[in-house]
């Protein structure tokens, strides 16, 4: 068999193979663009984290300035003060206001001239105290030489607002009373003995009155009752050293606080 060679036909050129370093020169210069893209991006990158970090530490800076520089709370106060108050401030005896007796007096060495007292130095406006169970007679501890004292006696002396109510006909001591309607009015008398008893009337227009003792707060006395009752021992004390003593009463609240005697024990 006869074997046919074919005819060879040349390759037209590429324009690869014709312009080699202008493809080269190309490719570089995509690689320089390409290189410089990736520059810029990562400059782009780092400048954002700086902004990033300087606004978090302006951030920090401006907690701390206005946490170090924010005044601290005052404390709360005390909602009551931690110091007890007293019981109503007890007022002075006055020496000119007694009322002049209208009936003579028994004679005893228990009635002397009162003398004006001074009052503690450091004074209270307490709220008043819980109200007292309703007064029953209290024991007076007389003795044969208990002296019993009008409320019209020498010496005892009268502060605010006073009158005196007589021939009631309701068993008074001598039938008469001296009887205040305003509160903080205040009854006092200055004795020698050991004992006193005050004597008043219980009744549903009464109310408490304050008791001192030598200016010292004894306690609130309650003359309330539903039925009248003359001639109450409503307040008592035995067994004093022997000396000179004093006696106050203050009108609290009710209608009327009245007096209608004094029993003196020597």
């Amino acid at each position: 068999m006869e074997t046919v060679e074919l005819p060879v036909i040349p390759r037209e050129p590429g324009k690869a193979d014709a312009d080699p370093d202008g493809r080269r020169a190309r490719l570089e210069r995509q690689a320089r663009e390409a290189a410089d893209a990736q520059l810029r991006a990562g400059a782009r990158i780092r400048l954002a984290v700086v902004v990033v970090g300087a606004a978090v530490v302006v951030a920090a800076s401006i907690v701390a300035l206005t946490t170090v520089s924010r005044p601290a709370p005052p404390p709360r106060e005390a909602a009551l003060s931690a110091e007890p108050l007293e019981p109503a401030a007890p007022l002075p005896l006055p020496t000119s206001s007694a009322i002049p007796a209208q009936s003579a007096a028994p004679t005893t060495s228990a009635t002397l001239p009162a003398t004006t007292t001074h009052s503690p130095t450091r004074r209270s406006v307490a709220p008043p105290p819980p109200p007292a169970a309703p007064v029953t007679p209290a024991p007076h501890c007389p003795t044969a030489e208990t002296a019993t004292l009008n409320d019209d006696a020498n010496g005892i002396v009268y502060s605010g607002s006073w009158y005196v109510a007589g021939r009631r006909g309701l068993g008074d001591f001598h039938d008469d009373v001296h009887a205040t309607m305003a509160n903080g009015s205040s009854v006092g008398y200055a004795f020698t003995g050991t004992g006193i008893a005050l004597f008043s009337e219980t009744y549903s227009d009464e109310g408490r009155m304050d008791i001192y003792l030598d200016e010292v707060f004894q306690r609130t006395v309650d003359t309330t009752s539903q039925a009248r009752h003359a001639q109450q021992s409503v307040f008592s004390a035995c067994g004093l050293s022997p000396g000179r003593h004093t006696i106050r009463a203050v009108k609290r609240s009710g209608t009327y606080m009245l007096l209608d005697r004094f029993d003196v024990t020597p």
